[in-house]
């Protein structure tokens, strides 16, 4: 999950630096050039709030099957705990009558 945040992370400073370079090699006036670097700005703010949305999303998505899977393997070992206790209290019990 690092490599991926560190990938997603690499891929939009890349972008940005190279938007800003390729606008600030551009022959274009300064009232185009701002225009532009705000749009582009606005442009990678947006695409990185979606990228933060999606990874939230997925990450919620995995906390809760995580949270399912330990749900359902807690409830099997009480159910096995549960069985071998019994299995213990009956192997006494024939322990005791057999004595008797």
């Amino acid at each position: 999950m690092a490599d991926t945040g560190g990938t997603i992370k690499g891929a939009i400073i890349g972008g940005v630096i190279g938007a800003v370079a390729a606008l600030l090699l551009a022959p274009k006036s300064g009232r185009e050039l701002r225009s532009d670097i705000c749009d582009r700005y606005s442009t990678v703010q947006d695409r990185t709030k979606q990228l933060l949305s999606d990874a939230t999303s997925k990450t919620q998505e995995i906390a809760k099957q995580v949270g399912q899977q330990a749900s359902d393997m807690a409830d099997k070992t009480r159910s096995a705990l549960t069985a071998a206790k019994d299995e213990v209290q009956s192997w006494k019990e024939e322990k005791m009558d057999a004595k008797t």
